[in-house]
């Protein structure tokens, strides 16, 4: 593994450890990757074997406890997907985006360690038991039907395993599953998600959760399954069908234990659950109780707000789904804060298509077309647009936005007043 970087005195840089050595092996044992890396270098005093330009040495790593090691590794190479899944995002992906979209990735070390769903259809005994000595808990497994007939259907796999098989084999083990079903009307919505959760459940604890998604459906389909989104009165079935599981489930495990995504109350026109129906947030990651987390964040820091700032416009930034939820709150902060204007940029998805509603996928060049008449003072970007290198879906930075406009570009927090205060201060400096 090689070291990209390396933090300012942390335990690394006093072991003399610099950007570009390879790290071989923890106390002689040779290690593949981070997983190895963090567990076998746990202790608070331990050796590392190195390779700098073809010469081998090692070095001794001393830390405080719970003090990290200070390094930044390349990323792993991940393991890809043999499925055919027939709702997979990446085939609906046009050209011309960044490469790292189009890996399809099936790798329980990214699950582990960043929450990648995996569908467990590759693997190997080997694998399982280095889930098991390691402990990689808890890995996040898309399952989308326990029928094995509908399941190996949608992921175009006639020969892939039991599911359950397989959970029942982790949950043994002693590791944690978080599940998600991506609903595709017609196929696995109805009588078939009825049993996917009554299996599931079955599983609890060791199977903690499960987030039911719709499917996200770009325009670029062409010669692919013919699949259609899920309509309103289809959404707020799905609603209805979880809240009898949710009520059955608590009273009989003490949990909700199944979570509908943030899309199906937009696509029903429901109300979002209180913060105490997501419990403790276990699929946040996964669109599922985002909406609430924001709304509860804004609730509880909006006494915060200033009665008066020097006059600035704000243009707020999201996708078409969230755009009425944010005008409330916009309309209600220009109405306690004299000074203070927004303009809300609802962004069309016109690179996937305007079924793509979410902020998340929203592209540079989209973004831009909305704000380019007028982009007022200070341009605020939805947070989870960019990925964790600042780059947005084309490649795009809010810097080479900002470049465009003329005007300051930032990624705002899922904190609407922080995000004000800093666009104040900005203007202010």
């Amino acid at each position: 593994m090689k070291v990209v970087s390396v933090v300012p005195g942390s335990p690394a840089e006093r072991a003399g450890i610099v950007p570009g050595d390879m790290i071989l092996k923890v106390d002689g044992r040779m290690i593949r990757d981070e997983i190895d890396l963090r567990f076998w270098a746990s202790d608070d005093r331990f050796f590392l074997t190195l390779d700098r330009g073809g010469r081998r040495f090692r070095t001794e790593v001393r830390r405080c406890p719970g003090e990290g090691l200070g390094v930044e590794l390349e990323p792993l190479r991940p393991r890809t997907c043999r499925n055919r899944c027939i709702f997979c995002f990446v085939d609906q992906l046009p050209r011309g985006l960044r490469r790292s979209l189009y890996v399809k990735d099936e790798d329980y070390r990214l699950s582990f360690l960043y929450g990648n769903y995996i569908t467990l259809t590759d693997l190997s005994d080997e694998d399982f038991g280095r889930i098991f000595s390691q402990r990689l808990s808890p890995l996040y497994v898309s399952v989308h039907a326990t029928d094995l007939e509908v399941r190996n259907f949608m992921l175009g796999r006639p020969d892939a395993p039991d599911v359950m098989s397989q959970l029942r084999r982790l949950v043994k083990g002693g590791i944690r599953v978080h599940a998600q079903v991506v609903l595709c009307p017609g196929i696995n919505d109805g009588e078939v998600l009825e049993r996917t959760v009554g299996d599931l459940s079955e599983l609890y604890p060791g199977v903690s959760s499960l987030a039911v998604v719709p499917v996200g459906l770009t325009k670029h389909r062409e010669g692919l399954y013919p699949l259609r989104p899920v309509e309103p009165e289809e959404a707020e079935r799905t609603l209805g069908q979880i809240a009898d599981w949710q009520g059955r489930l608590l009273r009989e495990l003490g949990t909700r234990f199944a979570f509908a995504s943030d899309e199906f109350y937009i696509l029903a026109g429901k109300e979002f659950p209180q913060e105490e129906e997501y419990e403790d947030f276990p699929q946040l990651e996964d669109g599922v109780g985002m909406v609430r987390r924001f709304l509860e964040t804004f609730g509880r820091r909006s006494r915060e707000l200033p009665g008066r700032v020097p006059p600035i416009s704000i243009a707020l930034v999201t996708g078409t789904a969230f755009g009425p939820i944010i005008e409330k709150l916009a309309r209600k902060v220009e109405s306690r804060v004299e000074g203070l204007s927004f303009r809300l940029i609802v962004v069309e998805n016109q690179l996937l298509g305007k079924s793509v509603t979410v902020s998340g996928l929203l592209s540079g060049r989209d973004i831009l077309r909305a704000l380019e008449e007028d982009p007022g003072d200070y341009v605020l970007l939805p947070p989870n647009c960019v990925n964790d290198r600042g780059l947005l879906l084309d490649d795009l930075r809010p810097e080479d936005l900002a470049l465009r406009l003329g005007v300051p570009v930032r990624v705002g927090p899922y904190d609407l007043v922080g995000a004000i205060t800093e666009a104040v201060l900005a203007k202010g400096s």
